[in-house]
């Protein structure tokens, strides 16, 4: 059973299961492949959010609140889930109860204002109107119905054997003070914001009796019992943060269901390698129409030129130097894309290249570059985990010709990877089309 892959949307209430501090020998049963962290189903279901991601992790914001931010804006959930292709989903709906969203334009993000305002380019955004579901539930729900049902129909078309699990989860406001063994109240501590827990948990039933009505075939997890929380809990006394006891119940609850669906799992694992699926592409703007964005890092040597008559629907990107006499190491760097590999996963990296005179390439002949880390505000080789520098003289070119470059990438380690069009010293190179993508039959 450890090769079922499980994937978390929601929060830690439905992740923490998958945390050897809650259930120790939780691998003997499946692999947790993907969790995305507090995002609500109304950002996920929106547009991705143009940026430059050298401006958005700049500010008094720590690792981890950098990458809720750059998933939130990149919607990147979708990238990872087709990058790990769970066999289970579980999700939650602590995020959109808890924190609403807000409007970016013509798109949203989960209402995390108080902490995303901490970095200078959020004031940048088209900043509009906040929805928060305790204000005006009516409306809220409209905009979440028509996420939910959008998300029910993306995960049908593109994840048909995945099987999705709803967390039934309550709120409480009741923690056990273990000194005195006395139950204490929550939202009375001064720790977090005060909220009326009766009403958070109103809306959840709302929420899962919609899932329920109009989406048969999701399983549920459902609690015949309240749990507290407690003041040694792993991440402090919290409104979902509970006893011992629920997380054993839901690894029950759980393993029950898998084992419900084995049958139904192997077969549809076995004939989903029979079937044809799309590459799946992870890299936005690798044309470079819309200019800079997504990119990051920008220097003189490098400049966004209109297309060529062969491919009119292609900008090129272009870095000239010349006489120099020591390394300056022109780079420009993609947005982090999301891999979470331990060399289980093999990408392809495509791009076309021109160079006017292949001679005038020196030093080290570097004209791209692969890096992966573990953060995502990080670009220099002596900070990654792993690294693939793509030199001239492994590929076959000529002068003033574009070549096709396909390659496939399989990246020993590595949460994030970038991509970095590279020129160290002299010589005038053009780029082109840069794909990343990940084989959408590979598991």
């Amino acid at each position: 059973m450890n090769s079922i892959k499980l994937a978390v949307i929601g929060s830690c209430v439905s992740r923490d299961a998958f945390n050897s501090n809650f259930i120790k020998n939780y691998k003997d049963y499946y692999q947790c492949v993907f969790t995305q962290n507090h995002m609500s189903m109304i950002s996920l279901m929106s547009d991705s959010i143009p940026f430059q991601p050298y401006k958005v992790l700049k500010g008094d914001i720590n690792d981890f609140n950098k990458k809720i931010l750059i998933t939130e804006l990149l919607k990147s959930p979708w990238n990872a889930m087709h990058i790990s292709q769970p066999d289970f989903l579980i999700l939650d709906f602590y995020p959109d109860v808890y924190f609403g969203v807000r409007k970016i334009g013509t798109s949203y993000i989960t209402n995390k204002t108080w902490l995303f305002k901490k970095t200078p380019f959020y004031s940048t955004l088209e900043l509009g109107e906040t929805y928060k579901p305790e204000k005006d539930f009516d409306q809220y729900f409209l905009i979440w119905k028509d996420a939910i049902d959008k998300f029910m129909e993306k995960m049908k078309l593109e994840f048909p054997n995945t099987k999705i699990i709803l967390n039934k989860i309550e709120f409480t406001d009741d923690y056990i003070e273990t000194e005195s063994n006395k139950i204490k109240t929550i939202s009375k501590t001064g720790k977090y914001r005060e909220i009326d827990v009766e009403q958070i948990n109103a809306m959840l039933c709302k929420f899962y009796k919609y899932v329920e009505a109009n989406y048969s075939y999701v399983e549920t997890i459902s609690y015949d019992k309240k749990y507290t929380s407690i003041d040694n809990h792993f991440w402090e006394v919290f409104y979902v943060h509970y006893t011992q006891d629920f997380y054993e119940d839901f690894t029950h609850k759980l393993l029950t269901i898998i084992l419900r669906n084995l049958y139904e799992y192997k077969k549809n694992h076995l004939n989903s390698n029979d079937k044809v699926k799309p590459n799946i592409k992870l890299l936005k703007n690798g044309d470079f129409s819309q200019g800079k964005l997504y990119w990051s890092y920008w220097q003189d040597s490098f400049d966004i030129l209109p297309p060529e008559e062969d491919r009119p629907d292609l900008n090129i990107l272009s870095a000239k130097m010349s006489g120099l006499e020591k390394d300056m190491n022109a780079q420009i760097w993609s947005h982090p894309i999301e891999i979470d590999t331990k060399g289980s996963y093999t990408f392809k990296l495509s791009f076309e290249m021109k160079i006017n005179n292949i001679v005038e390439i020196d030093s080290n002949k570097l004209i791209f570059s692969l890096r992966t880390f573990n953060t995502v505000d990080t670009y220099l080789q002596k900070d990654c985990d792993w690294y693939k520098n793509i030199k001239v003289d492994q590929l076959e070119l000529k002068n003033n010709t574009w070549s096709k470059i396909e390659l496939n990438i399989t990246p020993e380690t590595g949460k994030y990877i970038k991509l970095g069009p590279y020129l160290m010293r002299n010589g005038n190179v053009s780029w082109r089309n840069i794909q990343f993508e990940k084989n959408g039959n590979q598991d």
